[in-house]
């Protein structure tokens, strides 16, 4: 029964969900949080949020896995570079999800800019690539996202994130679409010690998914992270490590049915210049 619903999972959802990014936002802080990630600024916004990018400065790049329910076939597997600068920020996502038998590949290049001290919105044009084995051979589209984020003070963060906002036609046999996807969130940071997390995401045509994550200062350079999704419902956890430049986060999901998620990523910042207007990078 396990097996029939990990294929089911893959052939029904891999299109829909993955060509988005719906169920698939890399960064193992994210993994740990929930997937609450659309209001987090920082390199992984590449794939999240794009307007969250421009709240750095420097050059970063990380690299991120996770191992969907133990199973190397629907593995999923993504690396983004980034630099933030006064002409605005810009960045480089790349994933891949699946096997030889069926596989995803995805490639992005966004600009993201700041207008006055609290806004910021960002921009992505992405190719996705899907190949099929057998007789089925491949297909490849190009689509965009769009992102926001304001922060009104230290504490609140508001982010968006608008992908596919016209659902191009992947297939005509059977016919098949990137669908249109929304995400809103925000974040409130607890005297620079708590983060909290809630966000909703939507399509035209499946229900509300919700979001719920918590990130927890331990000491100086741990941090504890709990989550839950619904739709389906997981429940997920991690730790991350701030060693200087490099930031190491590990975190899991756990379904019922299904089971564990495990997810880990490595991250490098080449420049230690931050933008004095928002809170360290864990926050």
């Amino acid at each position: 029964m396990k097996w029939i619903s990990i294929w089911l999972l893959v052939f029904s959802q891999a299109i829909c969900v993955y060509g988005t990014g719906n169920g698939y936002l890399p960064g193992g802080r994210m993994a740990g949080l929930g997937k609450a990630s659309v209001a987090l600024p920082g390199l992984w916004s590449v794939f999240n949020n794009q307007a969250g990018l421009a709240w750095d400065v420097g050059w970063q790049a990380g690299i991120f896995a996770e191992n969907r329910f133990l199973m190397k076939e629907i593995c999923y597997e993504a690396a983004g570079l980034t630099w933030s600068g006064r002409p605005g920020a810009f960045g480089l996502a790349l994933s891949y999800y699946g096997f030889s038998l069926y596989n995803e590949f995805k490639a992005g290049f966004s600009y993201a800019r700041k207008f006055g001290k609290r806004f910021s919105i960002g921009v992505q044009i992405n190719y996705l690539s899907v190949q099929i084995a057998e007789d089925y051979g491949s297909k490849g589209t190009v689509s965009c996202e769009i992102g926001f984020m304001y922060r009104p003070d230290q504490h609140w963060t508001v982010g968006m994130q608008v992908c596919n906002p016209v659902p191009l036609k992947l297939s005509d046999h059977p016919e098949e679409r990137l669908p249109t996807l929304f995400r809103l969130g925000a974040g409130y940071d607890i005297s620079g010690r708590v983060l909290i997390l809630v966000e909703g995401e939507k399509d035209l045509e499946n229900p509300l998914s919700g979001r719920i994550g918590m990130e927890v200062r331990l000491a100086r350079s741990v941090y504890g992270r709990i989550g839950i999704i619904t739709g389906p419902f997981m429940v997920t956890g991690g730790v991350g490590f701030s060693l200087g430049k490099l930031q190491v986060d590990i975190a899991t999901g756990y379904h019922m049915t299904l089971g564990f998620s495990p997810a880990i990523s490595i991250d490098y910042s080449f420049d230690q210049l931050r933008d004095a207007t928002i809170p360290p990078k864990h926050l």
